[in-house]
C-alpha cells in the first residue's frame, strides 16, 4: 500500500522488500546512498525545534529545516 502510494506520486521507493515480496527494481546507486537521507533525518532530530515542531505555522517550520541542514553541514 505504501509503495503504491509512492508510485502514484511519481517517486520510486528504495525500501528493501521483505523476503516474501518480489524484489523492487531500484537503481543500486540510490540504495547505496540512502543512508545520506537517513543521516540527515537523524541530524534533524537533534534540533529540538525541528523534532518537537515548536513553530506554529507550516511556513515557519519549513524555514527552520534549511537552517538546521545548513548548521549540520557547517558543523561537519
Amino acid at each position: 500500500m505504501f509503495r503504491a502510494y509512492l508510485s502514484s506520486r511519481g517517486s520510486h521507493p528504495v525500501i528493501p522488500p521483505r523476503k516474501n515480496v518480489p524484489p523492487v527494481a531500484c537503481p543500486k546507486w540510490a540504495y547505496r546512498h540512502r543512508y545520506l537521507v537517513e543521516n540527515l533525518c537523524a541530524e534533524f532530530k537533534e534540533w529540538r525545534a525541528v523534532a518537537i515542531r515548536y513553530e506554529k505555522t507550516a511556513a515557519s517550520f519549513l524555514l527552520v529545516i534549511p537552517i538546521a541542514a545548513t548548521a549540520g553541514h557547517i558543523k561537519a
